[in-house]
């Protein structure tokens, strides 16, 4: 009997030797470019690593930066398991990999565990690194207040890391913008950098483009208005987004709309109020009414004024819902509310200042002859007019939904070197060319056909509905369509090669085309074309999004020229 179960024994022990060899699974996968450093504890990521994203139970995505050597990868991995192997190839736990080859699906087996990876790589676009000190975004999603203490790291698009340090805070911005799982970000750096060589600042934004399935209407209308000669439009680069080691996607990392040498470049009227100040003057009380209500004004009781008070001023026309978001502010006669960014902590005297010649404005565009009972200034004669018009053909053409009501930035600068307003920089276009529908507006955004900008009606202070009454501010949009933007349309078009007049203007074919790569991992990452969420349907694939846009700027241009041209 005894020798009956040894014989069970050796035979069941035969058995289980001829087995697969089993495995603990791999948790998690991370890799970085060997050539940018390799940690002497490997507990410890370094803040360009990457970790595998992973759909589902069985679906595994390896997103890289452009510019990483995928040949020279170090991977780490956590779990029980020590290695995997890759068909005849062999790879140790944090070791450096060539496996790990771009455009394919690699398969990674460790005993009985098997994991499918599909490799994918950006191209022509630098990458951002961002690292939350919890490890976590749920905190600064929940609120705008929120801020997080991190790291940030930046990648060329030629693998160089040209930047990586802590920074002061992140939080989640945006206003519809702030919804989505695809967060758009505000970072404030500890020391100003000049990010990628858009001039040396310590904030810069991330933004996400979560409701643009093209990836690029902020980008063309950045371009076309820079082009066109927009004062301070914002510059911007795309670039991948990791998050915390997690790929988010394609972002453009932009400029934040600001008073500062490398942005909007006027009098800073808050430095200068806090030097002719003994006390802090962000200590001061808010005074004023900071409800929304015609005629009123929010600001702070502060002491001592500098001499010039006539600039700079930044300003931001908003939603009466948004107006008490910003501490300082004030609302015109007619109703429109307009948030003060700078100077934020702004004296009594300077809100009388500033509110007097915005209200001036006002009343002229108001006036049938477009001259202010009061001063009898024409409108031309307070605000410049090669701003005025070209931010209104910018929101025109693009029918863009913020045109009369947020986003809309304008400034003074000290009289002594310029005394009249200025409109921009332009800012949010994700929801422009025919990519927003409501009940409301029905089909007037989404069709090529039709002003929108200048016959919005829904609330009775809009500026460019009054604007277009005035025969003088049409035949300056004319003029300005013909011999400046029109070129720009047929740029985008590829009826017209890009010129030194149309500026860092291409083809749409190829905008597309330079990111393509990128935005391809994009919308792997999110699966959203067409998706319920958004009441636009522009496309079930990229191809069809970039075609949408053709054809609805195809269209808008025969519109314009039909009314514009003669």
């Amino acid at each position: 009997m005894r020798r009956v179960s040894l014989s069970l024994l050796l035979l069941l022990i035969l058995l289980l030797l001829a087995l697969p060899a089993s495995a603990s699974p791999i948790n998690r996968l991370y890799v970085w470019d060997a050539s940018h450093g390799i940690p002497k504890d490997s507990s410890v990521l370094p803040n360009q690593a990457i970790q595998w994203y992973k759909r589902g139970e069985h679906t595994y995505y390896l997103f890289l930066p452009a510019g990483v050597d995928a040949s020279n990868l170090y991977v780490h991995f956590t779990g029980a398991a020590t290695s995997f192997t890759v068909g005849d190839t062999q790879v140790e736990n944090n070791t450096v990999t060539d496996v790990f080859v771009p455009g394919t699906t690699v398969t990674l087996k460790n005993g009985t565990n098997s994991y499918d990876v599909r490799v994918m790589q950006g191209a022509n676009t630098d990458s951002v690194l961002l690292t939350t000190a919890s490890g976590s975004i749920a905190y600064i999603s929940e609120s705008k207040s929120h801020h997080e203490k991190g790291a940030l790291c930046v990648i060329t698009k030629d693998g160089r890391k040209v930047y990586s340090n802590d920074f002061d805070y992140v939080r989640v911005r945006g206003n519809n913008s702030f919804y989505p799982y695809k967060k758009s970000f505000h970072i404030r750096l500890n020391d100003g950098y000049n990010m990628l060589g858009m001039g040396s600042s310590k904030t810069w934004l991330l933004i996400a483009n979560y409701v643009d399935n093209s990836q690029i209407r902020n980008a063309i209308t950045f371009d076309m208005a820079f082009a066109c000669g927009l004062p301070y439009t914002a510059e911007y680069r795309f670039v991948d987004v990791f998050v915390n080691t997690v790929y988010y996607g394609t972002y453009l990392l932009a400029e934040k709309v600001q008073i500062s040498d490398s942005r909007v470049d006027i009098q800073d009227l808050e430095e200068l109020t806090q030097s002719v100040n003994d006390t802090d003057i962000e200590k001061a009380r808010l005074r004023g009414t900071h409800e929304y209500r015609r005629g009123t004004c929010s600001y702070y009781d502060i002491e001592s004024n500098p001499e010039d008070i006539t600039g700079g001023y930044l300003m931001h026309l908003e939603l009466e819902d948004r107006y008490t978001q910003a501490d300082t502010g004030f609302v015109t006669q007619h109703g429109q509310a307009v948030q003060l960014k700078s100077p934020e902590y702004i004296s009594h005297a300077q809100i009388q200042y500033i509110s007097s010649l915005v209200q001036s404005f006002e009343n002229a565009i108001f006036a049938k002859d477009g001259v202010d009972p009061e001063t009898g200034r024409h409108f031309f004669d307070i605000a410049d007019k090669d701003s005025m018009v070209g931010k209104y053909l910018i929101e025109e053409i693009s029918k863009n939904l913020d045109a009369n009501k947020s986003s809309f930035y304008i400034f003074k600068d000290s009289d002594y070197n310029n005394d009249k307003l200025q409109f921009g920089p332009v800012w949010d276009f994700d929801n422009a060319y025919a990519n927003f529908t409501s009940a409301y507006y029905k089909t007037k955004l989404t069709s090529p056909e039709g002003l929108y900008a200048a016959t919005d009606d829904y609330e009775k202070y809009y500026w460019w509905p009054q604007l277009y009454t005035h025969e003088e501010f049409v035949e300056a949009v004319k003029e300005a369509y013909e011999l400046t933007f029109r070129p720009c349309i047929e740029v985008l078009l590829g009826l017209r090669a890009p010129s030194k007049a149309t500026g860092d203007l291409k083809s749409l074919d190829a905008y597309a085309s330079e990111w393509r790569a990128s935005i391809d991992m994009n919308f792997t990452r999110w699966r959203i074309f067409n998706a319920d969420e958004f009441p636009v349907k522009t496309g079930r694939n990229y191809d069809e999004n970039i075609e949408y846009l053709r054809t609805f700027l195809t269209k808008r241009m025969a519109y314009l020229d039909s009314i514009w041209l003669d």
